[in-house]
């Protein structure tokens, strides 16, 4: 279960430290008006800021791995560049945020003087930590910078209040984690580029379960199913499941479940595939506990939908997409060296989750997909 701990303070400490804008041309209006939130003006500047601090903490995530420009790269699949689908998380995000910050007082929660004094001495050294050029890329001044803080900082207080109407009762049997080491042997036949499939020979399938035999057979002698599957030059891989077997197959939960510590099953044939079972553990405390946390947040997240949802359908909202389409992403920013921040732990950045369940930012590229 996440403990109820505003993220404004971590956040903040993060925020002071510098960035840098790569160069081009900053042609912008930023007190027009990008969305307007239940009749209050979501200015340009702010967005612009905000998507601008997000795209820093995804740059420095994400820059080593698939290069300096992926924000105009199509990681995801989408049919879009990356940064636009920061982009809309961005405007999502402010949308919550301002609806958060007009029904925040209905529940009798508020900034206190002394959060909104950190907010405000977190934007001045942020803005003094940062040239000229990089705080006009970001459209970074006192007000929008510090205006963010506060949003951030009260919707994690609200959502720290609703999270704490939950019941944390929960039922052991229902988060009740067993651990499998399993070898799986496809039946499913070759694909070439066209798509054309080659069904396996009735020979080549009896080739692949004497293979599978074999490998019973040595786990079975040796205790160690990895080993033997290494020895036919294949591996085995390891899972936890519970109640309802996620994404086991039918056919190889059953037999999974019929299983104590340490014993393997027969070989298991699927529509598709032949299976081998070791059942590591039938309680795994650890893979139960991480069960328990998640059932716990995920009632916290739909503790807060409940109260937001309504708000959020209720409020009218209209956005200038063209206004916000000219938030592009030419520019690289970077935050600083690691031997600058070495005192902050970015990784450890802990903010409340918004509706959009993991938090501000976007769905994380896949070296696979695009």
């Amino acid at each position: 279960m996440r403990k109820n701990v505003a993220g404004l303070l971590v956040l903040l400490f993060v925020m002071t430290t510098a960035v840098t804008g790569c160069s081009g041309s900053n042609k912008m209006n930023s007190t027009a008006e990008a969305m307007n939130v239940g009749g209050v003006s979501v200015p340009l500047g702010e967005v612009n800021f905000y998507l601008r601090y997000q795209q820093t903490q995804v740059q420095g995530m994400y820059g080593a791995f698939f290069g300096e420009d992926f924000m105009n790269q199509d990681m995801m699949g989408l049919g879009e560049p990356y940064g636009v689908t920061v982009r809309d998380n961005v405007v999502d995000t402010l949308q919550e945020y301002y609806v958060v910050e007009a029904h925040a007082e209905e529940l009798g929660i508020s900034l206190t003087d002394e959060e909104k004094n950190q907010a405000a001495d977190a934007a001045r050294t942020f803005l003094a930590a940062n040239d000229s050029k990089t705080l006009k890329a970001m459209t970074a001044d006192e007000a929008a910078v510090t205006h963010v803080l506060e949003l951030i900082a009260l919707q994690s207080k609200v959502y720290a209040d609703r999270a704490a109407t939950i019941d944390t009762e929960v039922d052991p049997e229902s988060v009740a984690q067993k651990r499998i080491s399993y070898v799986v042997s496809s039946l499913a036949g070759t694909t070439d580029d066209e798509g054309n499939v080659t069904e396996l020979s009735e020979e080549e399938i009896a080739e692949k379960r004497t293979q599978m035999e074999t490998i019973l057979a040595d786990a079975k002698a040796g205790g160690d199913l990895n080993a033997a599957a290494q020895a036919q030059e294949m591996t085995a891989s390891s899972m936890t499941y519970g109640k309802d077997g996620g994404s086991l197959d039918a056919a190889v939960q059953s037999a999974a479940d019929a299983l104590s510590d340490g014993e393997f099953s027969d070989i298991i044939e699927t529509e598709n595939s032949y299976y081998i079972v070791c059942m590591e553990s039938t309680f795994d405390e650890e893979a139960t506990e991480t069960a328990r946390e998640n059932e716990l947040s995920q009632r916290e997240r739909d503790a807060y939908n409940e109260w937001y949802t309504p708000l959020f359908e209720a409020t009218e909202i209209t956005v200038d997409e063209e206004l916000i389409q000219t938030l592009t992403f030419e520019r690289i920013f970077n935050g600083p060296a690691e031997e600058e921040s070495a005192e902050g732990d970015t990784e450890d950045i802990e903010q409340e989750p918004t509706d959009k369940e993991s938090g501000e930012a976007a769905d994380e590229p896949s070296e696979g997909e695009g």
